[in-house]
């Protein structure tokens, strides 16, 4: 355990080895808010792909609240992406078990925490949270991937043509670094409001890998196919999707990533106890939009929060 070497004082970070894969050495890491607070209740935020925990500010404001604060740098992303590893780089959710589960030994195995996940990472802990059930108190969904773009329909159909590929490129590409334009709306580089690293989160996002694709369709169809959760779940995505090659002054205040129809589609099936909120003028990361955006989002998480069983 040592100071977090992105956040500094104030937070420190633990290693959790993960054995080898066919690229070598894997770790995760695990980032926790001082002081100490046993007693309080623990929330574990999770980032989105090509993505690491970066919003203190978010992370300090949860602690202001008197929760327990953790994140979870995920393997092969942010400060757990190693030297000789392909960035991203997964075959299966379900491998992200192990750090999850690790993660939650540590936190301590009687207390349950809230889940609070971005963009993919919020794919990851839905099916963490339907498939080990009594592990997780809560999830909060801040615009989950559960969905591809235009929805069920296209996810079926690139199925089977993307796990085949993968089964022949596996690391390698199967999409290149996207467009920057959801960069240039956040980053103080290019006149946004957010600092972070374009090394660990790059402007186009790493080069998408074929097996990572085909995980990410795959656990989208075992989400689909699974039983609804038996926990609350807050789900919150832009009010509108605006896409294209180049910047565009419109990706300011949408999700310039992901199809918010598709996601609150998707959303509407998850349980018996589910909020979805649409946040008008929110970017694909509700909680880095502009600041009436940005107070939007945190005021909806603060009241769903209030709401929970004690």
């Amino acid at each position: 355990m040592i100071t977090d070497p992105v956040f500094g004082e104030g937070y420190v970070a633990h290693r959790i080895d993960l054995g080898v894969d066919a690229e070598g050495p894997v770790a995760a890491t695990l980032v926790h808010r001082l002081p100490e607070a046993p007693d309080a209740t623990p929330i574990l935020v999770g980032h989105g792909w090509s993505d690491y925990v970066l919003d203190r500010e978010l992370l300090d404001h949860l602690g202001a609240r008197g929760l327990d604060v953790w994140g979870l740098d995920l393997r092969k992303h942010g400060r757990s992406l190693l030297p000789h590893q392909t960035p991203t780089e997964i075959d299966h959710l379900n491998r992200y078990d192990e750090e999850i589960g690790a993660a939650l030994r540590i936190i301590g195995r009687d207390r349950p925490p809230i889940l609070l996940a971005h963009s993919t990472g919020g794919l990851t802990a839905t099916l963490w949270a339907l498939r080990h059930p009594g592990t997780v108190k809560a999830l909060a969904l801040n615009s989950p991937w559960l969905e591809m773009h235009l929805g069920a329909a296209v996810r079926r159909l690139l199925s089977r043509p993307v796990s085949r590929i993968a089964r022949r490129l596996h690391v390698r590409p199967l999409l290149p670094q996207g467009s920057d334009g959801y960069a240039r709306a956040l980053h103080r580089e290019f006149g946004g409001l957010y600092d972070y690293d374009l090394a660990l989160k790059p402007a186009g996002g790493h080069p998408f890998p074929a097996d990572t694709f085909a995980a990410v369709i795959d656990g989208q169809s075992r989400l689909e196919a699974a039983g609804p959760l038996a926990i609350p779940v807050l789900v919150m995505h832009s009010a509108r999707s605006a896409f294209g090659v180049g910047f565009t002054e419109a990706m300011r205040r949408a999700d310039s990533v992901l199809d918010v129809r598709a996601i609150a589609e998707a959303a509407a099936h998850l349980g018996p106890d589910v909020r979805i909120e649409a946040i008008e003028g929110a970017r694909h990361d509700v909680f880095l939009s502009d600041a009436d955006a940005r107070y939007r989002a945190i005021e909806v998480l603060d009241d769903w929060l209030d709401r929970l069983p004690a």
